[in-house]
């Protein structure tokens, strides 16, 4: 219940036990007064006819007693006058029945005036001749004790709800500003910080709202010191200072995590571009020019880059750039290649250039296998960039890293199962475990990640790196998320929630932007509450990437329906802290890269533990992937990772 509703409730009934009790007194008090009167009135009416007989002298002519006794009777305030003898014989009785006009009968019978008998003596001489008695008709009083009452009634009830209005209308005015102060809070919890421009005028509330307003500037300010901090350690162990791209080291991590995921990156093409002549033209021109130059390089092939999906672009040593794109087939890796020098042809003409600039580019393709390692295919694209600058002009070339026959006949089949539809029954899930790192296990809600496969013609279940690319070029991709979100469902509504808590559901970014789709899964979700509860959606942090608003949209819609809501992959874009406070999540899961050799890069474990301390202060749990070992899981556990999910943990199943 409300605290105006409350207050309002009590106060309304305090006006009531008022309101009763000032009538009660009021007609208690009026009867008290009435009754005296009758009875005053009824003796002094005894005395005053026993004296008058007395004093006439003919207290044994009964006709003269009777005149006497009718005179004072007549006038209609006497229900009984009579007059006996002594001995107790009744001489003259005159009597009225009790008749009250314009008083209701239930306020006679709740409120009965006692109407006493009271008597006088004749005197005969010195000898008592006779005795009167009288008794005074109620019906005056009855009218009067209703009338005050009434008018009580009515004057104190218009009070009662004059004052209660004012008050209940001072109150409500005095109390609004606990509204603004609760969506503050409420706010809060959402990585909104708002500040109240009003304060309430009630001294104690106004205390109140300017502690909560400093709380909130106090608390927006910590966790902006400390994005900026984890952002600041982040470019510097990370980012290139001159171009703002990843470096040589957090690239290397990246493709040694990617090779090493197969079910992230199975296939895909990589280059190393290098500027030649940039030493001679630095040294010409000065850093400041081959500072911009290195920049326009950079721009030119983020316009490459971002056109392609989950692709990544470094800065390496020197005049050097670095070039991932998943999911790629061979046969158009030299598309990827002819884009990649024409991108950079205008450094040629690039201004103040005396010596021959131009970019050359080595590549190879990639395909998952045993033995993989980011120093080989550093070597092989260093052969293929060998090649490329002997032929003297902007060129390319690639070498290919082992056969890619087996790949480009799975991917045939994959092309033709996607053309013609996509059979839900080809569509198999495996759930991983995920395990809490400090809560116990019954507290922890996330229980598994869903993973997708296809049934091969053999019958051999498909990596979704092998096939994701196929279905977002036949755009097939939100039938696919269709398909395994009706899957999890159902896993969920026949089986129970997947180890007893939530499983997660990975969505393509081509799905959570599309509001068709996103009200499709509104509906569904909302269709079973139940379900519901149980499912999480995640959404990699690269999709998220430009599409921040359609992404927030999305994520307040499906919020609606209980589901929880969790960011994958966290930690690949420059802006990932800032993603932290501008999405209403549950989760993060901190990307592989971060995770492998965490324990032997104090950088990692700075930006982990930053990321938790903000993570936490935002309501929102932080999870590892790709632990492999108990050494992995400890780590987590010690930099207060909630929690944990890897082969360590369990194998897809």
């Amino acid at each position: 219940m409300k605290l105006s509703r409350l207050l309002g409730t009590l106060i309304s009934l305090l006006w009531v036990l008022v309101f009763i009790g000032t009538l009660g007194i009021v007609i208690q008090s009026t009867k008290d007064f009435l009754q005296k009167t009758l009875e005053s009135h009824a003796q002094d009416t005894a005395t005053f006819l026993g004296l008058a007989i007395t004093h006439s002298g003919r207290v044994k002519d009964v006709e003269t007693v009777e005149r006497m006794t009718a005179a004072i009777f007549d006038r209609g305030y006497y229900r009984e006058i009579q007059v006996r003898a002594m001995d107790g014989k009744p001489l003259v009785t005159k009597r009225v029945e009790q008749a009250v006009e314009g008083v209701p009968q239930w306020f006679i019978e709740r409120f009965p005036l006692e109407t006493p008998r009271m008597d006088a003596i004749v005197m005969d001489g010195w000898r008592q001749a006779a005795k009167i008695e009288v008794v005074s008709h109620p019906g005056h009083a009855y009218a009067e004790l209703y009338r005050v009452s009434s008018q009580s009634f009515w004057i104190l009830l218009a009070a009662a709800i004059v004052s209660l209005v004012v008050v209940l209308t001072a109150l409500k005015l005095a109390l609004r500003p606990l509204d603004d102060m609760e969506a503050q809070a409420i706010a809060i919890t959402k990585r909104e910080f708002k500040v109240l421009p009003k304060l309430p005028w009630a001294r104690e509330l106004r205390r109140v709202a300017g502690a909560l307003n400093q709380m909130v500037v106090s608390v927006e300010r910590m966790l902006t010191e400390q994005t900026d901090l984890a952002e600041k350690m982040r470019k510097k162990a990370y980012i290139d200072p001159v171009t703002g791209l990843m470096n040589r080291n957090d690239f290397a991590e990246r493709v040694s995590h990617l090779i090493g995921a197969p079910t992230k990156f199975s296939t895909g093409a990589l280059a190393v571009i290098r500027i030649r002549g940039f030493m001679a033209y630095n040294e010409k021109n000065g850093r400041v020019e081959g500072d911009a130059l290195l920049k326009r390089v950079a721009t030119l092939l983020g316009i490459v880059t971002e056109k392609r999906a989950g692709a990544l672009l470094a800065k390496l040593d020197g005049p050097e750039f670095g070039v991932v794109v998943p999911e790629l087939l061979d046969a158009d890796v030299p598309k990827l290649g002819d884009e990649l020098i024409g991108a950079l042809a205008e450094i040629e003409e690039f201004p103040r250039t005396e010596a021959s600039v131009m970019a050359h580019a080595g590549m190879t393709y990639y395909r998952f296998h045993e033995g993989a390692s980011f120093g080989k295919l550093m070597a092989t694209m260093g052969a293929a960039l060998g090649v490329a600058q002997a032929r003297g002009i902007p060129a390319w070339h690639v070498e290919m890293e082992g056969a890619a026959q087996a790949v480009n006949t799975m991917y045939a089949e994959i092309n033709g199962m996607f053309k013609v539809g996509l059979p839900a029954d080809r569509v198999a899930l495996q759930f991983q475990p995920v395990r809490a790192t400090r809560m116990p296990e019954s507290d922890w809600a996330y229980r598994s990640e869903s993973c997708v496969r296809i049934l091969g013609s053999d019958g051999q279940l498909i990596r979704a790196g092998l096939f994701i690319a196929t279905a977002k070029r036949l755009g097939v991709l939100q039938l696919l998320d269709k398909v395994v979100v009706e899957k999890v469902m159902q896993r969920i509504a026949a089986s129970g929630p997947v180890r007893g808590g939530a499983t997660a559901v990975n969505l393509s970014l081509e799905s959570i932007i599309d509001p068709p789709f996103v009200e499709w899964l509104h509906a569904k979700l909302k269709a079973q509450p139940e379900v519901a509860r149980h499912v999480i959606v995640a959404v990699m942090e690269q999709s998220i990437i430009g599409h921040i608003d359609s992404v927030k949209a999305a994520f307040g819609r499906l919020r609606e329906t209980g589901v929880r809501l969790s960011i994958d992959r966290f930690g690949q874009s420059t802006a990932s802290v800032g993603h932290l406070r501008s999405l209403d999540v549950d989760y993060v899961k901190l990307d592989g890269s971060y995770t492998r050799g965490m324990a032997d890069s104090s950088d990692k474990q700075f930006f982990v533990q930053a990321i938790v301390g903000i993570a936490h202060g935002l309501g929102i749990q932080v999870l590892t992937e790709y632990t492999e070992t108990e050494t992995d899981f400890e780590l987590a556990k010690s930099l207060l990772v909630d929690g944990a999910q890897g082969y360590f943990i369990g194998r897809p199943e």
